[in-house]
């Protein structure tokens, strides 16, 4: 007994179940019974005209919509069909739809959970409308004009990505945005700098901007995905490009490495190049070699060459700077150093001479100055001193000076002028005015220091004496410093 009753029971709800389903799940047979929009005999015959008619019905579709609990699809529907791409479909027997709304006993009705079970396939026409990043598919029959939802997705996302500045310095960030991408969960986006991956990075739609330093010049091209919340992935073409301006090469020659106070350096950054553009500016700068302290800049334009010239004695470094047209300025150094001898030297010479009588051997030193008149060309010394005889009487010590012009030929010179000496000898050469001659030969020179070897004539002007019996020839070593 109890066995009946428990197979009675299930019997009873397997009824109920299948009851609830047949309720939940309406058939459609036929159409053009309760038309929302009264189509035409024959039916509607295009998208044109469905598109009016959707103008033309425009109270009762909305009605239905807000009937469905969807009134926040009813503008984007009646916006978008506007320019939809509208297609048309069979609909097979068994197809499954959410909802229909359709036009019965003067009001606006919506039947959902319907299938079409008639014997025939249905024409429609087909519309997919974007909302909130969902697609919502809908057909409209041809018979009857009624807007049905057949079923939603998720949105395809659509992929956007602004690069900014197209085009940079080394160093410099670029800033790849992504917030216009539409429908993303998620973006992926992939970095190259000459067609070769160099990075890659994820974001989410929540943070769709990322901004990175790039550091090598050249070309750069980006390439980004977007995924919606169903990890799919963006169909529209997602890239863009920036360039890294390559720097300007700075070079640097100076001409001469060593020279004088008043005489030109050429400091010539005429060089310089830019492989991507062109060099628009160099900018020098002299330094004090032993303070550090900068002398003197200088900014030009071309041909980037200065002639300089300096007033001061010293050693100085050059550096020069290059900027090109996109304002980078030049990676590599470019330095030199340059040499600014003085023209006025102390001096100090000395050496062995003879005095003629009977040729009387005699040692000499000498104070002074140097000046260089014209550096490596003429230079005039002035010079005093005392003469030891080294044979006694009658040679006396004696006061020795000279006031010389010399004319130098590269390392070699000689010149002349004049000279005073105190008494020599007695009784006869009591002193007074000599007549100055010298040649020599310079041997060593370094900054501001230079060295030679010299042999000079002095013969007196004192009437009364003769060259025979009278001159003085000397033979010495010149420091100047």
């Amino acid at each position: 007994m109890r066995y009946r009753k428990t197979i009675v029971l299930l019997t009873v709800l397997l009824m109920i179940f299948s009851l609830n389903a047949l309720a939940k799940t309406k058939k459609i047979t036929k159409v053009n019974v309760a038309p929302l929009m009264k189509a035409p005999k024959g039916g509607i015959s295009s998208a044109d005209q469905l598109k009016s008619m959707v103008e033309e019905y425009a109270e009762r579709i909305k009605a239905g919509f807000e009937q469905i609990g969807a009134a926040n699809l009813y503008a984007p529907f009646m916006d978008q069909i506007k320019s939809a791409d509208i297609g048309e479909q069979e609909i097979p027997n068994g197809q499954d739809m959410r909802w229909m709304m359709f036009y019965s006993a003067k009001k606006v009705k919506v039947m959902e959970d319907i299938v079409w079970k008639g014997n025939v396939t249905l024409p429609v026409f087909t519309i997919t409308i974007q909302s909130d990043c969902k697609d919502y598919h809908f057909l409209v029959p041809k018979a009857c004009g009624n807007v049905t939802l057949l079923n939603d997705s998720n949105s395809i996302a659509v992929c956007d990505l602004k690069v900014s500045p197209a085009k940079m310095n080394i160093g410099d960030t670029v800033t790849l945005d992504l917030s216009g991408s539409k429908c993303a969960q998620n973006l992926e986006v992939t970095v190259y700098h000459e067609d070769k991956q160099i990075d890659f990075k994820k974001l989410s739609g929540d943070n769709p901007i990322w901004t990175l330093p790039l550091k090598q010049p050249g070309n750069y091209s980006f390439t980004a995905k977007a995924l919606n919340s169903d990890g799919v992935v963006s169909t529209n073409e997602c890239s863009g490009k920036a360039y890294v301006n390559f720097p300007p090469e700075c070079d640097l020659k100076i001409s001469p490495a060593r020279s004088y106070t008043g005489k030109p350096f050429k400091l010539d950054a005429s060089g310089s190049s830019d492989k991507d553009g062109k060099v628009v500016k160099a900018d020098f700068t002299i330094t004090d070699a032993k303070s550090g302290t900068a002398v003197e800049t200088k900014s030009l334009t071309e041909p980037f060459i200065w002639d300089k010239s300096f007033k001061k004695s010293g050693i100085y470094d050059v550096a020069v700077t290059v900027t090109d047209d996109f304002n980078a300025l030049c990676s590599n150094k470019c330095v030199g150093r340059i040499e600014v001898q003085k023209r006025l030297y102390f001096l100090v010479e000395g050496g062995p001479g003879v005095a003629k009588g009977t040729y009387s051997m005699v040692a000499f030193g000498r104070l002074g100055l140097a000046y260089l008149i014209v550096p490596e060309k003429l230079s005039f010394t002035l010079a005093l001193g005392g003469s030891v005889p080294l044979a006694g009487n009658p040679f006396k010590t004696h006061f020795l000076s000279s006031a010389i012009l010399n004319v130098h030929f590269d390392s070699f010179f000689l010149g002349g002028g004049i000279g005073f000496t105190s008494k020599v000898r007695d009784p006869d050469w009591t002193g007074g005015a000599d007549l100055v001659s010298n040649v020599g030969f310079d041997v060593f020179s370094a900054f501001n220091k230079k060295a030679s070897i010299f042999a000079e004539l002095r013969v007196p002007l004192k009437k009364g004496l003769s060259f025979e019996h009278a001159h003085q020839i000397l033979v010495g070593f010149r420091f100047l410093f």
